[in-house]
């Protein structure tokens, strides 16, 4: 007992950004002594608006709106609003990416917003899926199983990750002879998830490669592709619920990113979560690979949704990932001129002080200043900190089994309820544009 007592009086202990928590047995009777920790953030509201002066309308009670600064420039949510209001004449899926760190990690929050698109406005499938995956039981929209894949990643150092093949995914695979990949279809957790209508496999570089397809367990489709330094994609159509891709053999030097089941019609929604991540990955994608994207997957819209990893008890002031993120996403956005950008807040991320939680220091100047990053980039900003109720708000998640003890991750039962309210935002939005059309004497309503 006393040795688990004095790990109180240990060091503090850094590793990079990463701090090892501090053990303290009498947390809960302890008075509140870290002085340091009431300093405000240092970017204050009143100050944040006086600066923004961004567009701001009429919201209806119950929804957190989305702020579209994007002006002229539109690409806010002008690209999916315009998409989702011809959704049945498009010819095309509408089409969101939503990239982001654990929080969305194994498709929690972002199945639920899939299914609510889909049910709304159609569509069917679980998009887009990586060819390997660390924990593929852990997601719950599909079942993923695959063999022969090496994982490239990011933010994982074991093995060599080249800027040249680097994309939205935040990671590549080299594939052997034989490698495959299966998805199925799953109906147990969602609807909409059980078929789909078309499936494709996505893969880089140059040479060429023999490629199979199987479609509920029936015969075998063959494609032989000479891949000319680009991404490019085989794509099969029917209505499946189980689809293996099988790379039979290759040459030259080719990458592969996943596999898809999605719709040749309504919304697809395509999670590309990466633990650990801050976003500043994405300012290392070539132009050329972006717009090879562009061309081969397009996108009505890209969420933003990194904060967990940049937000520190012990900051308050991120101009150098405003800056680095605003080239990121300056960047894409050059690459993807027709697509719309939207930056979603950090959530409530609370920390122990004395026997009580609070908001930690440096979450809400992290929100003022991915708003200021929506800002500087001409995009959409949604404050998710405060669409879940803010101060407070993860804290009462845990007390109904909708986060994670840690006080920061929502748990499956919690992305349902934070995607009703992104969904709220996005169909009222979609809802508004379309009327606004329909006053101006449009012909898209």
């Amino acid at each position: 007992m006393l040795a688990l007592l004095s790990l109180y009086w240990l060091p503090n202990i850094e590793i990079g950004d990463w701090q090892m928590r501090r053990i303290d047995l009498l947390s809960d009777v302890r008075p509140n002594t870290d002085n340091d920790e009431e300093i405000a953030d240092t970017i204050s509201s009143s100050t944040l608006e006086a600066t923004l002066h961004a567009r701001v309308d009429s919201c209806p009670a119950g929804i957190t709106c989305i702020d579209d600064m994007s002006g002229a420039e539109e690409q806010g949510m002008t690209p999916l609003y315009e998409a989702l209001t011809n959704v049945n004449s498009l010819g095309r899926p509408v089409r969101i990416a939503v990239l982001g760190d654990s929080y969305i990690e194994g498709d929690i929050f972002t199945a639920n917003l899939r299914q609510m698109l889909q049910q709304h406005y159609g569509g069917s499938g679980v998009g887009f899926v990586p060819a390997s995956s660390e924990n593929p039981g852990f997601r719950r929209s599909v079942r993923h199983i695959f063999s022969g894949w090496t994982e490239h990643s990011a933010n994982n150092l074991e093995l060599p990750y080249s800027t040249t093949w680097a994309n939205l995914t935040g990671r590549y695979f080299n594939a052997t002879p034989g490698a495959w990949i299966e998805l199925r279809g799953v109906t147990k957790y969602l609807s909409l998830l059980d078929t789909c209508t078309t499936s494709s496999l996505y893969f880089a570089g140059t040479g060429s490669v023999s490629i199979s397809a199987r479609i509920n367990g029936g015969s075998e489709q063959y494609f032989n592709v000479n891949v000319n330094d680009s991404i490019q994609a085989v794509t099969v159509n029917s209505r499946m619920g189980r689809v293996r891709w099988t790379i039979n053999h290759h040459s030259g030097s080719l990458v592969y990113l996943g596999a898809s089941m999605d719709t040749e019609q309504g919304v697809v929604v395509d999670n590309y979560a990466m633990r650990s991540a801050s976003g500043l990955h994405l300012k290392n994608i070539s132009e050329k690979m972006l717009s090879d994207l562009d061309h081969t997957r397009h996108y009505d819209l890209v969420i933003i949704m990194y904060g967990l990893n940049v937000a520190s008890k012990k900051k308050s002031e991120y101009t150098s990932y405003r800056e680095k993120m605003t080239h990121a996403i300056n960047h894409m956005k050059a690459a993807m001129p027709n697509t719309g950008f939207l930056v979603v807040s950090v959530g409530d991320r609370e920390q122990k002080y004395g026997s009580s939680y609070r908001t930690m220091r440096g979450v809400l100047s992290l929100i003022n200043t991915q708003q200021l990053i929506a800002f500087d980039t001409h995009t959409a900003f949604w404050n998710l900190y405060k669409a879940m109720g803010g101060e407070g708000s993860i804290v009462r998640m845990v007390d109904n089994h909708e986060a994670n003890l840690d006080y920061t991750h929502i748990n499956f039962r919690g992305g349902h309820r934070l995607a009703k309210l992104l969904y709220d935002a996005i169909v009222w939005g979609q809802e508004s544009y379309a009327c606004n059309i329909g006053e101006k004497g449009g012909d898209e309503k």
